[in-house]
């Protein structure tokens, strides 16, 4: 089924975040207002502070209820709070192209996941903003979202990367080989599956392409449905 918008500007939204009181918000990508749905099906929009074109891809729901916005070539970093005040705060990486989607970590950080970025960059369950080293990174687009796996791993998805790269629960930054590899985009966000299983999502991919975690205890479907576990 179909629903009217009120804001259908081109290239206005990239991803979307359920919010703890049922709205679900559209990231803004290049629209000049926010836009949601309740949980009712009511579309309404609302202000925006930074609205610069190509802002952000993807957002992530924090512990406290905040929605963070993944700087994609915003020059400031930008939440809604669960009372829906929309702020902005500073970064210290920011490049054309630097993030796409992020991940919540199982300690309350939320890692951005580098697509263009040089470092990999979190801000923390406090507000603390924070950069770290990765071990492989492409400026032509190198991961494009990532899956929180059920042992505190994140996995970065896929894009033009060559090798996957992933984070531990304890920040350790490590690489492995991939079966499947373009110089295209090759997939776009991923999906974790009960049994722990992470699922890339294809975009000019010929195959599907998945990580087993080995998971001893499978998740259950209501567990990975969870809006804390999958972002893009």
């Amino acid at each position: 089924s179909t629903y009217n918008l009120v804001n259908t500007s081109p290239g206005s939204y990239v991803g979307g975040v359920l919010a703890p009181n049922g709205d679900i918000h559209m990231i803004p990508y290049s629209a000049a207002v926010g836009q949601k749905i309740s949980s009712a099906g009511v579309v309404s929009t609302y202000n925006l502070v930074n609205t610069s074109p190509g802002s952000y891809v993807g957002g992530v729901l924090a512990p406290n209820g905040d929605i963070h916005m993944i700087p994609y070539s915003a020059a400031v970093g930008q939440k809604i709070s669960s009372a829906g005040v929309v702020s902005t705060y500073s970064l210290i990486y920011t490049v054309f192209g630097a993030y796409q989607g992020g991940v919540l970590a199982l300690n309350g950080d939320i890692h951005f996941m580098a697509t263009g970025a040089a470092v990999g960059q979190k801000i923390s369950a406090s507000g603390v903003v924070s950069t770290y080293s990765l071990i492989h990174t492409n400026s032509a687009g190198a991961y494009n979202g990532g899956v929180l796996a059920p042992n505190g791993d994140i996995h970065m998805i896929q894009g033009r990367a060559l090798v996957g790269q992933k984070i531990s629960a304890s920040g350790v930054v490590s690489t492995y080989g991939l079966v499947f590899t373009l110089n295209n985009v090759t997939f776009i966000g991923g999906i974790l599956a009960s049994n722990g299983d992470i699922h890339m999502i294809p975009s000019n991919a010929s195959v599907g392409q998945k990580i087993s975690t080995l998971s001893c205890v499978p998740f259950e479907d209501g567990v990975c449905l969870s809006s804390f576990l999958n972002k893009f």
